[in-house]
């Protein structure tokens, strides 16, 4: 069933929707794909499983994007998860 949220990040794996709501807010982390030259940045969330809601062609790319869109990711889905 397809999101009728308009916000750019409604496309993003949620690892939130499977977490109790008064876990925290998951840890971005940035893994390096084994087999190609990837670099993805993952949510980490005590008790779910982790879920890649990034992927970038740069360590750094990557890591930026933590500071810029995994910053308002995890913004939306806070937002999200409180209006549920």
């Amino acid at each position: 069933m397809a999101s009728k949220d308009s916000s750019p990040y409604s496309v993003m794996t949620n690892i939130l929707d499977s977490a109790p709501k008064n876990h925290g807010d998951p840890t971005l982390v940035v893994r390096k794909a084994t087999h190609a030259a990837v670099w993805s940045v993952w949510a980490a969330l005590e008790g779910t499983p982790s879920e890649e809601i990034f992927e970038a062609s740069s360590e750094v790319e990557a890591s930026n994007w933590i500071d810029t869109g995994g910053r308002a990711w995890i913004v939306e889905r806070r937002r999200k998860r409180n209006d549920w």
